[in-house]
């Protein structure tokens, strides 16, 4: 009964299931929902704000005057070529002495007046959009690099001490600041008349930006690479927009939350009608038989009384349980038959196992026992892993024991000799080989003291001649003992051999000392 109870406190009850299913079909269409929402609202933001780049980028290469930027360009360029690998820094250097010095490098290019009209130019531009960054620059091919030649961003404000401070705080790149080509930017290597496809980025610094370059020619010039002037740059924020996105999808997903609640009550209550309750009534029919319940006299009728009328998967369910529970009465008889048989018959067979493998008259192990005993062995004899010693023991005097005594005597003699056997050598494996004959298979500890054991027995028995100790008579018998040499033995048997050698040997002795 209690086993029962611990086992009903760990199940995991159908309505549980139904639950778990509903809130994770429901909770699935809804992320799924939230997901693709968010996606493509975010896409839809990208491509309008990469159109809207593009078609700024475009009109900033015609509102400068292309003449002044030549001027500009042809004066940085050639200040820049003249320069060595060793004299550009880059704007990831941006503040560092060495990128003032090379700042400067340009100061002539900044007092071009070319240079002020080009920056208002741009600036002009840049004031009817919402654009964060308008700029233009040329393209160093061979080094993969965007130079800036004009940008309207904002200085830093003057400080008398130092006059440097402007360019450090501020974010405006002068005349031959650059930057290195990120890995978008290089596939404008094969796309040059394209210019520089719009870019999403991500940055801690300035948050979400769509970045777009686009070729800047001479009027009236074909548009050939050969003929690209520069780039126009433009820069746009996303940041509100994201945040407006991230607001409206949130709003989303509330709705989708209420909405799957409401599902998720509502399926459940509709299972709870339909299924539920009806699987609630066999369950609890079908628990009567593990709890006791039910009395002899009220037999196993359980399911019969149950009415299910659902029309359904359900109503046959029951139905099979109603004829299940029927042929369970029927054969219940016929089980406790049978097993009855079955415990007869594993008794009867541990009967003849004991027969099979024991001696019947020292219950010590049999020749069959040696024999599987020896396979064993000769098995780890084969692995290199065979370790063990043979005590071949016989009997003395057993014929005369016989012919004046009786058979009873003998056998007298032969169960007191098993018995100092196992007294001797308690953790070995003794089998009665044949009438007089015992083997004893000594293994790990009784392997480790195989000599103290042999003198033990040798003292035993003569201890049992002096004192005539089994039914008046003394127990004589000669022992050999061989240890398994892999040098000597190629198998079992060797060891047998060698160890019934030895005893013969020690029989002879105990025969001349008489």
């Amino acid at each position: 009964m209690d086993k029962v109870k611990k086992k009903r406190r760990f199940r995991f009850p159908l309505w549980a299931k139904t639950l778990i299913v509903l809130f994770l079909s429901v909770s699935l269409v809804g992320v799924i929902s939230i997901i693709y929402s968010s996606n493509y609202l975010k896409q839809t933001t990208f491509k309008n704000y990469s159109e809207k780049s593009t078609e700024l980028a475009d009109t900033l290469g015609v509102v400068v005057n292309v003449e002044d930027l030549i001027k500009v360009r042809d004066k940085t360029q050639s200040i820049y070529n003249g320069l060595s690998d060793d004299d550009f820094v880059s704007n990831e250097y941006w503040g560092e002495d060495n990128w003032l010095t090379y700042l400067h490098r340009f100061d002539e290019v900044v007092a071009m007046p070319e240079y002020d009209r080009l920056m208002d130019q741009i600036s002009t531009l840049h004031s009817t959009t919402s654009a964060l960054y308008t700029y233009v620059s040329f393209v160093d091919w061979d080094r993969q690099r965007l130079v800036y030649l004009v940008d309207d961003s904002e200085l830093g404000e003057d400080d008398p001490e130092n006059p440097d401070a402007k360019y450090i705080d501020g974010d405006r790149c002068l005349p031959g600041m650059f930057d290195e080509f990120t890995e978008q930017d290089k596939g404008v290597v094969n796309h040059k008349l394209d210019g520089f496809l719009p870019e999403i980025t991500n940055m801690e610094q300035y948050g979400w930006l769509v970045s777009t370059g686009r070729p800047i020619f001479a009027p009236g010039a074909e548009k050939t690479e050969d003929n690209i002037q520069a780039y126009a740059m433009v820069e746009f924020s996303m940041n509100t927009i994201i945040a407006e996105q991230s607001k409206s999808i949130a709003t989303l997903s509330w709705i989708i939350v209420i909405l799957s609640v409401t599902t998720i009550v509502g399926g459940y209550l509709l299972v709870l009608f339909f299924l539920l309750r009806p699987v609630r009534k066999l369950t609890r029919a079908a628990n009567e038989y593990t709890e006791g319940s039910t009395s002899e006299s009220e037999g196993l009728d359980k399911f019969a009384k149950i009415k299910i009328r659902t029309k359904d998967e359900i109503e046959d369910l029951s139905n099979s349980m109603k004829k299940m529970e029927g042929d369970i009465n029927k054969y219940i008889a016929d089980l406790l038959s049978t097993h009855t048989k079955l415990e007869g018959a594993k008794k009867k067979a541990d009967e003849l196992k004991t027969l099979a493998e024991f001696d019947a008259l020292t219950g010590v192990y049999n020749k069959r026992a040696y024999f599987e005993a020896e396979e064993r062995l000769n098995s780890e004899i084969k692995e290199k892993k065979a370790k063990f010693a043979i005590s071949m023991i016989d009997l003395n005097d057993l014929k005369a024991t016989n012919d004046n005594l009786g058979h009873e005597k003998g056998d007298e003699l032969i169960k007191g000799l098993g018995n100092i056997i196992k007294e001797t050598f308690k953790a070995s494996n003794l089998y009665r080989i044949g009438g007089d004959e015992f083997v004893v298979i000594s293994e790990n500890g009784d392997l480790k003291a195989i000599e103290e054991l042999h003198k033990d027995f040798v003292d035993t028995i003569n201890k049992s001649m002096k004192e005539k100790n089994i039914d008046g008579m003394g127990v004589s018998a000669a022992i050999g003992v061989a240890i398994y040499d892999p040098k000597l033995d190629n198998n079992v048997e060797d060891t047998f051999k060698r160890a019934d050698r030895k005893m013969y040997e020690n029989k002879k002795i105990m025969k001349g000392r008489k």
